[in-house]
């Protein structure tokens, strides 16, 4: 039987600094390579005990205590990272945070002012809310924005158990979305959730939100959200949640994981469909116009500059690591070519060219197009290659 937690308790607790961080590892699908831990909570008390944080949680969120918690891990996590940083200072940590944290602004105003007055960086830290947030809409909205304002990122934790979709979470300043367990622990046993986990993924690269999934307790599971084109992992798999000097060690002894990010292709190839399908759908839009529309009044342009479509965005950041294969190069050329037809395709049509100059300018698109696949399916294959001579 647990033991029954009253509020006075909790309050002992933390005038007697009874509460402690654990820190749960998380690696980086695209590098393999460590880059952050989450925080959590444990309540070790003076006999030796530890309470977790289940039997604890609940009632200081009835109790309205939770704020006070929330307001000790965030002070105790600047401590901590002052360590934590200075073994590996690409780590980045993240803490829950309570939805009544945002009906006031005590938090937000101590995360500011340890900004503001150089304690900790933004970039250093993420905070992570679930739900409950969404309770006091407009006061939690303008916290979570002044917090993103300076810098520091906003999780939306375990998605997909709530009654948020994702069209919600546009609403909200969230950059990371952190898919809950319960989907990832049953990825190889429900097809109607590996469905909905993939689909989450590729809705929320479209947002450009970055994905987290917890609960990969085995390499299977790890392998099989890198083909989906996730992010980033935790689990148990990894490690199990490190008091502070335990963490650290794992840090210094870590070995990186397989980096094999073909799930980042898969999203190129369908990002780059994508942007081929709005080009054509804009060009034909503007040819049967009967005035004349610039493309600036066009809701969902087409991005015409080949750095800053998302296909372009990949390129030249996650992409720059097959820079050592011949095609990689190749699909650069292809690319640009691809945006300058596209440019060309658009000024045609503003210009209402006959339908058979339209035509045959669509047919080079589409050729350049099924170039630029080509290539990325090059791409792949490799890393396909490589993966089966690594497991062999």
């Amino acid at each position: 039987m647990p033991q029954l937690i009253s509020p006075e308790q909790i309050k002992n607790a933390l005038l007697k600094q009874e509460f402690k961080l654990y820190y749960q590892p998380k690696v980086s699908m695209i590098t393999g390579k460590l880059c952050g831990a989450e925080a959590l909570i444990r309540w070790e008390t003076v006999n030796g005990g530890v309470i977790p944080p289940d039997q604890f949680i609940p009632i200081a969120e009835e109790s309205d205590l939770i704020c006070d918690i929330s307001q000790y891990v965030f002070r105790q996590l600047i401590i901590d990272y002052s360590l934590i940083g200075a073994v590996n200072s690409d780590i980045k940590v993240s803490f829950n945070a309570s939805g009544k944290d945002f009906h006031n602004d005590k938090l937000t105003q101590l995360i500011i002012n340890a900004v503001k007055t150089k304690l900790i960086d933004p970039s250093s830290f993420e905070i992570e809310v679930t739900e409950t947030v969404l309770v006091d809409e407009e006061h939690a909205k303008v916290c979570l924005k002044q917090l993103a304002d300076i810098g520091v990122a906003i999780a939306m934790d375990d998605f997909g158990t709530g009654h948020s979709g994702l069209v919600e979470l546009t609403k909200w300043p969230f950059s990371i979305l952190k898919i809950d367990r319960s989907f990832v622990m049953s990825i190889n046993k429900s097809n109607k959730d590996r469905q909905i986990l993939q689909a989450s993924i590729r809705m929320a690269h479209q947002l450009n939100m970055d994905v987290v999934a917890e609960g990969i307790e085995d390499k299977e599971t790890y392998r099989v959200l890198q083909e989906y084109g996730c992010k980033t992992a935790q689990g148990f798999w990894i490690s199990k949640p490190l008091a502070l000097t335990q963490f650290v060690c794992f840090v210094q002894k870590f070995n990186d994981l397989s980096a094999m990010p073909i799930g980042l292709i898969y999203m190129a190839q369908l990002d780059h469909i994508q942007w081929k399908k709005n080009i054509i759908d804009t060009a034909l839009f503007l040819h049967n116009c009967g005035e004349h529309r610039s493309l600036d009044n066009i809701r969902k342009s087409p991005q015409l500059d080949h750095t800053k479509c998302k296909l372009g965005q990949w390129y030249y950041n996650e992409g720059v690591s097959f820079k050592h294969i011949s095609v990689y190069a190749e699909l650069e050329q292809g690319h640009k070519e691809l945006h300058q037809i596209g440019s060309d395709l658009l000024d045609l049509t503003q210009q209402k060219c006959s339908m058979e100059v339209l035509s045959k300018t669509i047919q080079q698109l589409t050729e350049k197009s099924m170039n630029v696949l080509y290539n990325l399916q090059l791409l792949e294959n490799y890393l396909h290659m490589e993966q089966y001579q690594s497991d062999h």
